[in-house]
């Protein structure tokens, strides 16, 4: 059962890499026999160096007479000499090699862990955006950021998993070559001991891995609500309900953690001590019953070598084998994430010089329930068109439909003509700029926050805040290095806004979109930037959503939502 889960995880990790990840593996692979190789030979030179050394005679008979003469020595003493100097050598080798494969080794693990970060928030970037919403973020954010992490220790446990495995097997052979006998209840003892390990070790940490994925994305998403909402937390002064909530998720996280680590350190301490108190028992024994352990000294020298290798390999194999185990719900949360739903969108050719038309257009989310229904009009290019409505009509879900955001049920949109499709939405989505009515600008300064997403052009940063009516008030602080805070603090809610309409006006659309953006402003600032916007869009086609009349009033036609449908049909304005 425990080797099924272990051999399952591999296979399901192996299936998840790239080819070009399997080809690395398979070279760290021959690398990891390598350095078994070069273990085994570390231990297997020590036993004939110890007899030379103590009993020079041996140099006359066997295998240590030919290469005495061999390499044409006159002199026990200078043999012995040379033959500690060539272990020296040996063993600076095999230092040197043992740092470059666990340089290799990490190096292959953070790849791993670089690919499926960059794979996983591709493919969140690409699912469905009415997916998206029916998810918490911090979701996403643990399967990005942690979780592939955790795939990265994965890979190392299966990694050294492998070494000790090799190395094992290699000094085991040695061991069967040099006293079979004692090597064989050696074997005895350790096998029950794994065996004892792992029947609590698996069951243990299933458990455990569970617990500690959802108390850490407990902690991320308690963390994510208190900051986003740390104004209000304060106004509450409801901290210690807070914290209280926090320190239990923290209290399950790091319960699962000191128990797995706990567990994680039991069996060396265990096996450590039987090994060793075995071997010097067996000194032990010998000196009762032939009253002179000389001559088994070089033997017992071997197993005590190989028993100070091995004891703590097999450890080690255990913890990665409780690692394995511990990780494998990481690794089922990525697999469900690179299964996530996604849209494979293209960037064919689509102009628009003409109108924007909807056919019969439905939509529904995929919790249920008809949003729109059946909404069938045209909008010419240049025009100034206004969306009202009660809240909860459908009036943002019809713009997230014009700008390509959400694909219709049923009905099509058309652009000069052309239906809105897979194959030419990106290229329909950047004629758009978009000014929500929340902006969210990060920590950071006014130009990246203005660029972001583009490429960075400081002239066209500084035109379109100027456009915005704000690079005024830019040069009396910072300029464009001008920070604004997290969730721009440092600004005014009209600043915010101002900041927002330049990012939606730096690549220069054709249309622009206003999802309720000064609905948060008072009335004279709200004019002030519906000023703005309409000097900003006077070329350009504009959609502004708004439940105030005064907000789009220089509006020419005005498209009224209720239920899901258009109210009365399209009403137009007079100048």
């Amino acid at each position: 059962m425990k080797v099924n889960i272990v051999l399952s995880t591999i296979a399901k990790l192996y299936r998840m890499i790239s080819a070009k990840h399997k080809m690395q593996l398979g070279l760290i692979t021959v690398l990891t026999i390598g350095l078994s190789l070069v273990e085994t030979l570390g231990i297997s030179a020590i036993m004939p160096f110890i007899s030379i050394a103590s009993n020079p005679d041996l140099l006359n008979e066997g295998l240590y007479r030919r290469a005495f003469e061999l390499f044409n020595f006159y002199d026990r003493n200078t043999f012995i000499i040379y033959f500690g100097f060539a272990i020296i050598a040996f063993y600076i080798f095999r230092g040197v090699y043992t740092v470059l494969h666990t340089y290799f080794l990490n190096r292959f693990s953070m790849a791993i862990n670089k690919f499926f970060a960059n794979k996983l928030f591709k493919i969140i970037l690409s699912i469905p955006y009415r997916a998206y919403v029916q998810k918490n973020s911090s979701e996403f954010m643990q399967v990005i950021n942690y979780e592939s992490r955790q795939l990265g220790v994965l890979i190392m446990s299966i990694l050294h998993l492998n070494t000790e495995l090799f190395t094992i097997t290699l000094v085991y052979i040695l061991l069967l070559v040099v006293n079979w006998q004692m090597t064989l209840v050696l074997t005895v003892v350790l096998i029950l001991l794994i065996v004892i390990f792992l029947s609590v070790l698996v069951k243990k940490n299933k458990s455990l891995s569970i617990k500690f994925v959802e108390s850490n994305n407990k902690t991320i998403r308690i963390m994510m609500e208190t900051f986003g909402n740390y104004k209000f937390a304060r106004l509450k002064g409801n901290k210690n309900e807070l914290s209280s909530g926090y320190g239990s998720a923290m209290s399950e996280f790091a319960k699962a953690q000191v128990t797995n680590n706990t567990l994680s350190a039991l069996p060396k301490s265990v096996l450590e001590t039987l090994g060793f108190s075995l071997l010097i028992g067996t000194v032990v024994f010998i000196l009762i019953l032939y009253r002179d352990a000389a001559m088994v000294i070089p033997t017992i020298s071997m197993y005590a070598l190989a028993l100070y290798r091995l004891l703590p390999s097999v450890h080690r194999v255990l913890q990665n084998i409780n690692n394995i185990v511990f990780r494998q719900r990481s690794l089922e949360l990525i697999e469900e994430a690179l299964n996530f739903p996604v849209e494979n969108h293209g960037s064919e050719p689509l102009d628009f010089n003409e109108s924007i038309t909807l056919n019969n257009v439905s939509f529904s989310y995929e919790t249920g329930g008809e949003v729109l229904k059946n909404i069938s009009f045209t909008i010419n290019k240049g025009e100034k068109i206004a969306v009202t409505g009660e809240s909860g009509g459908g009036k943002s879900t019809l713009i997230d439909l014009i700008i390509g955001i959400h694909k219709p049920a049923s009905g099509e949109i058309k652009i000069d003509g052309i239906p809105l499709t897979d194959a030419n939405i990106n290229s329909w989505r950047k004629k758009i700029g978009y000014i929500p009515q929340s902006i969210y600008l990060f920590d950071g300064t006014v130009a990246e926050n203005v660029a972001y997403g583009s490429v960075f052009d400081k002239d066209k940063i500084v035109e379109a805040l100027k456009k915005a009516n704000i690079w005024e008030f830019l040069e009396t602080k910072e300029g464009l290095q001008t920070r604004v805070g997290e969730g721009g603090i440092q600004l005014s809610g009209g600043q915010q806004q101002r900041i927002g309409i330049a990012r939606a006006l730096y690549d220069d659309p054709e249309m622009l979109v206003l999802d309720e953006a000064t609905s948060a402003l008072d009335n004279e600032t709200e004019k002030k930037i519906m000023d703005e916007i309409y000097a900003a869009s006077e070329n350009k086609t504009l959609i502004a959503i708004a439940h105030r009349l005064t907000t789009v009033e220089r509006c020419k036609r005005k498209i009224q939502v209720e239920n899901g449908m258009l109210a009365d049909g399209v009403v137009i304005a007079g100048d």
